[in-house]
């Protein structure tokens, strides 16, 4: 299939450089979205003493309160972003989860707390289906891995931010000031994006026709058509018991140093932040160009690297939880994401690679649905309640205990990415077709 050029004017308005402005714009977005999940990571100690709160509580906030809008509301919004103007759902977006994100500061109780972690997942449930459907638009197939790992970064950024500048924040000014500090820029945010960013048109680096309102798929049609699609459905299984352990790990980590370590918040959010950055962000990229550049020759690198990256970060990080020594935990952990975060790149270019362009942002949709209610959603509330029940037996031990059994899903995660090599040799090597349209 011949591909057209990602810098003909039609996609970047004229300017070459301009779909790394966009990409850019995005990735920021996406960083800002992290940076306000993640402030809840740093805060845990704090809100335990405020609220009085278990160990399950504490993952209902960091995980559940926020995953339960954040994934039901992706699929309709993404319907809606591949009828209408995504430019627009994205800008609104970031100001609906900065305003409650700052809204966090006004809690008076857990519960105030709940319904204001949620309001942040309904915002952001705006957020990534649209944005990985405008890269798409702005980025040809093979460079598709690169720039969607150049805006995954905003996981890796957005982490270390969080926790950097919400853990110096609330350990000078109190926890309040953590949440307005970490919110309200993002209103500015909002606005930029809304009025900078333009909408590409659908399909032109695919040579697939753009998709006018008439022509969607019905909720129905499209939910059968991804599911039918028998790569897809593989390689999301795997990236949500993936996600089960990195979401487990980054929303427990810095708490697991607070209480195997004698250090304050400060050095903790700066400590885990450089972790997740130093670690995260190479193991993006390179991923990223990796699954591009091999895939030219054979696309089945994109899951290849999916398999040994999460078969690798298994004892790396089993290693990490267990040493009593920081330099060594520091290390170990900061391999093992990076082999976490060396899968994103080729599974999310894959992911944009076979479903057709009218489908794109709902696919992401349903894959963040159940990464999120899953990883995000049960994964801190679960890693909690393990180590709440540990704790008679294990001691401060019990979350380390409970991040240990998680590592399993990695292990899981990596044999559902072996089970789409069959179907993805016969519908894309074997046939070279550029679109799976179904086929269990």
């Amino acid at each position: 299939m011949a591909e057209v050029s990602a810098t003909d004017n039609s996609i970047v308005g004229g300017n070459k450089w301009y779909r790394y402005y966009v990409l850019g714009i995005l990735t920021a977005t996406y960083t800002f979205s992290i940076m306000d999940r993640q402030i809840v990571a740093i805060l845990v100690e704090d809100l335990r003493a405020e609220f009085a709160l278990s160990d399950a509580q504490l993952g209902v906030l960091s995980g559940l309160a926020f995953a339960l809008f954040y994934a039901t509301l992706g699929i309709p919004i993404a319907r809606l972003a591949d009828r209408t103007n995504r430019v627009r759902i994205v800008s609104i977006a970031v100001a609906v989860w900065s305003a409650m994100t700052a809204l966090c500061a006004a809690a008076g109780s857990f519960l105030h707390l709940f319904l204001a972690r949620i309001g942040v997942g309904i915002g952001e449930a705006g957020g990534t289906p649209p944005s990985h459907s405008m890269i798409s638009d702005y980025f040809g197939p093979n460079e598709r891995g690169w720039a969607l790992s150049i805006y995954s970064m905003g996981t890796s950024i957005g982490g270390f931010l969080g926790l950097v500048i919400g853990g110096f924040v609330a350990e000078y000014y109190g926890w309040r000031a953590a949440f307005l500090v970490l919110g309200i820029p993002g209103l500015f945010l909002a606005v930029l994006t809304w009025l900078s960013v333009r909408e590409p048109p659908r399909g032109t680096l695919d040579n697939e026709p753009q998709t006018d309102d008439t022509q969607v798929l019905s909720f129905k049609d499209a939910a059968v058509a991804l599911w039918q699609n028998l790569v897809f459905r593989r390689i999301i299984i795997g990236h949500i018991l993936a996600i089960f352990v990195g979401y487990s790990l980054f929303g427990w980590l810095p708490a697991l140093f607070l209480r195997q370590f004698d250090m304050g918040q400060a050095e903790v959010g700066t400590l885990v932040g450089l972790i997740i950055s130093v670690g995260g962000i190479p193991g993006l990229l390179l991923g990223g160009y990796l699954g591009d550049k091999l895939a030219e020759s054979d696309v089945r690198w994109r899951v290849y690297i999916p398999i040994a990256s999460l078969a690798i970060a298994t004892p790396v990080l089993f290693l990490g939880m267990w040493t009593s020594n920081v330099l060594m935990a520091c290390l170990m952990f900061g391999l093992g994401i990076f082999l976490y975060k060396l899968h994103w790149g080729p599974h999310l270019a894959l992911v944009q690679q076979v479903v057709a362009p009218a489908l794109r942002a709902q696919a992401v949709a349903y894959a963040m649905f159940f990464s999120n209610m899953l990883g995000l959603g049960l994964g801190p509330v679960l890693i909690g309640a393990i180590s709440d029940m540990a704790m008679p037996s294990f001691g401060e031990k019990s979350l380390t205990v409970a991040l240990s059994v998680s590592l399993i899903a990695f292990v899981l995660g990596a044999f559902w990415y072996v089970r789409a090599l069959r179907p993805l040799r016969t519908e894309y090597v074997d046939t070279e077709q550029s679109y799976n349209q179904g086929g269990a």
